[in-house]
């Protein structure tokens, strides 16, 4: 049985979990689960996003004995989510919430999977400069200084390199920065206007 080790490697957790232990995986739920509702905001609404990350992260887990590299664990779940948001999309609401047994026993023995994303705590302007930047920058700000995702784990769930990654990080701040200048401007003439 895992106890709760944030330091013990994917790989290792993905391991135990196609084993059969719910605590290794509930470990990485807790891990990528504020990634994939990051992913699934890029595609589906916000009130979506944590429906679609909760099947994603119940897929992976189905689909766990078929993972022929654990250690590629985050990028697969990366694009797990993705699919899923892009399947959510397609799909009605009533046939979304349609769940089986089996998920139902997942949920309650997995809570990580289940748990709801915290709300950000960021000022309104960050998150409308975040908003007005490209996604691939926008995206990877807000798992690193959001979600306080390690960069390596941001590099294996995207696919990318960490130099990619460090770069978008770098240039991303600099896009922000300007971003919410622009809107603090705008914010001051609006309210100079308004007095």
């Amino acid at each position: 049985m895992v106890q709760d080790d944030a330091g013990m490697p994917d790989d290792i957790l993905v391991v135990a979990s196609i084993l059969g232990d719910l605590a290794a995986f509930d470990v990485l739920a807790r891990r990528y689960r504020p990634a994939a509702v990051r992913t699934a905001r890029l595609i589906v609404s916000s009130e979506d996003a944590d429906d679609v990350a909760q099947e994603a992260l119940l897929l992976a887990f189905k689909a766990l004995p078929s993972l022929e590299e654990p250690a590629k664990f985050p990028a697969w779940l990366h694009a797990i989510t993705r699919r899923c948001a892009l399947r959510f999309q397609d799909r009605s609401r009533a046939h979304q919430r349609g769940r089986v047994a089996f998920d139902e026993a997942i949920l309650e023995k997995v809570p990580a999977i289940r748990r709801t994303a915290a709300a950000d705590i960021a000022g309104a302007e960050l998150l409308r400069g975040l908003d007005a930047i490209p996604r691939d920058y926008s995206l990877v700000l807000r798992l690193h200084f959001l979600d306080e995702m390690p960069l390596k784990r941001i590099a294996g769930f995207l696919g990318l390199s960490l130099a990619t990654v460090k770069w978008r990080i770098f240039h991303g701040k600099k896009l922000l920065r300007n971003q919410c200048k622009a809107l603090g401007r705008k914010t001051e003439k609006w309210i100079e206007k308004k007095n």
